[in-house]
């Protein structure tokens, strides 16, 4: 499934995507995300490199099943205190619920990387998406990994300057951050006006009718494998409903 066309990718990501928003039961986000590492698994995803990036949202992950698991009523009480309801079985099925569906999010999310970017913006051009829309994907695409970097040279810059990060008291990480993110926006606004002129010197937008080198073309497993999730995606949608 790797040499699928960008295009067939994108219908992949939209049905998982639309089957983790619509379905609400646990177990079926559960099956659904165990299909979508099965997904992963054939497109040869590499799963160490996705589980170190989910690690860093674990703790969010558990802070987001705690507060969902208090604050929904209802069910079968197995924890209170003084009088509080701390844990139901409703804010368990709610937050195992949650829990599922953003894993399933983030999983298909990986799909993208099995092609190029720019794969990405011909693909979107030719599904008759606005370039300057595809454009826009393609930047993002490009100056994520950037921004990324320069958080971190960011942080290690103010390290060497003596701040411990794990040792600043939660009330002063908010004005600790403000430093952190000034200097950054303050960078990203300049990359984003050096490639304003530069779109303009190449005359971006001069011509309404674009012609690009290479074409996608569509093969028979791009057929089979989007007919088979856009057929099983309706199926899903429909059982839930009916039922």
């Amino acid at each position: 499934m790797t040499g699928l066309d960008p295009r067939t990718k994108i219908v992949i990501i939209i049905c998982l995507s639309t089957l983790a928003v619509f379905l609400n039961e646990p177990r079926p986000l559960l099956l659904l995300f165990v299909f979508t590492l099965v997904v992963l698994l054939l497109m040869r995803i590499n799963f160490f490199r996705m589980v170190m990036r989910f690690k860093k949202l674990l703790p969010l992950l558990l802070l987001m099943l705690i507060i969902q698991s208090v604050f929904t009523a209802g069910g079968e009480v197995m924890l209170s205190f003084q009088g509080v309801n701390i844990l139901t079985t409703n804010g368990i099925h709610s937050s195992l619920s949650i829990l599922f569906r953003l894993l399933t999010f983030f999983s298909s999310a990986m799909i993208i990387l099995t092609s190029n970017s720019k794969d990405y913006v011909l693909a979107l051009v030719q599904l008759k998406i606005p370039y300057e829309i595809a454009f826009m994907v393609l930047v993002a695409l490009r100056f994520l990994p950037v921004f990324i970097e320069e958080i971190k040279d960011t942080l290690v810059a103010m390290q060497l300057r003596g701040v411990d990060l794990q040792r600043i008291p939660w009330r002063h990480k908010i004005k600790f951050y403000t430093h952190l993110f000034a200097p950054l926006l303050s960078s990203v606004m300049l990359k984003a006006y050096q490639l304003a002129i530069t779109m303009e010197a190449r005359a971006f937008r001069v011509y309404r009718r674009r012609t690009y080198l290479r074409l996608l073309q569509y093969r028979v497993a791009d057929y089979v494998v989007m007919g088979f999730f856009v057929i099983a995606t309706i199926a899903v949608l429909a059982q839930d409903f009916l039922y």
